[in-house]
Order: C-alpha cells, then structure tokens, then sequence
C-alpha cells in the first residue's frame, strides 16, 4: 500500500529554492501507538478480572470484619460474666475469713490451738 505524503508537508518559496517543512500530524501518533484488537481485548479481560477480584475481596473483607466484631460481642458478653463471677468468689472468700466464721469451723471439727512444743519454726 502506498502512502499519501502529500498532506504533510509545506512547500515554502524563498531564495527561489523550494523548503519543506514536516507537519506535525496525527496519522503518525496513531501509527506509533498502534494497538491490535488482540491487546484491546487482553486489556478489557484484565480490567474485568480486576474488577471482579476487587469486588470479591471487599466483600470477603466485609464478611471477615463483621465475623469479628461478632465475636468481640460475644467475647464481651463472657467478660462480663466472668467479672461478676469473680465478685461472687471475692465476697465469698472475704466471708470465709472473717474470724467468726473460722471459729465456728474449728468448733464445728473439733480443732484445739497447738500445745507449745508442736510449733516450729524454720
């Protein structure tokens, strides 16, 4: 195929010698950039892969992030209990201390204080 190049020159008289000058056109950025239906078509299946990868992956990430907070809900729940369950051992063992309450066990079992001979230190 032959090329028109008639468009893209000038022809400039001065000195009665002929100048030309290149014009600056379009045909020739198009050439350079030329892209075939194969890479358009290449291209449109990686943004579209893109595309689908991106929704899924937020999605999943949605998911993820409320399976968490779910189980934050849950782990606070269990806190919570745990605390007052803890109070309750508290106050029970603050009431197996107090001294009425040993001195009714020791009556209760029968115990004596130790004679002076059955105490040692080391």
């Amino acid at each position: 195929m032959i090329k028109d190049y008639s468009g893209s020159f000038i022809s400039v008289k001065s000195r009665n010698r002929i100048r030309t000058t290149k014009r600056k056109s379009n045909a020739a950025s198009k050439e350079l950039f030329h892209i075939s239906t194969l890479m358009w078509k290449t291209i449109g299946a990686m943004l579209l892969l893109t595309l689908v990868f991106g929704i899924s992956s937020t999605i999943w990430f949605g998911v993820q992030v409320q399976a968490a907070l779910d189980q934050i809900g849950s782990h606070s729940k269990i806190n919570t209990q745990m605390k007052y369950k803890k109070e309750l051992l508290v106050t029970q063992r603050d009431l197996m201390l107090t001294r009425g309450h040993v001195e009714a066990a020791v009556q209760k079992l029968g115990l004596r204080s130790p004679a002076k001979n059955q105490i040692r230190f080391h």
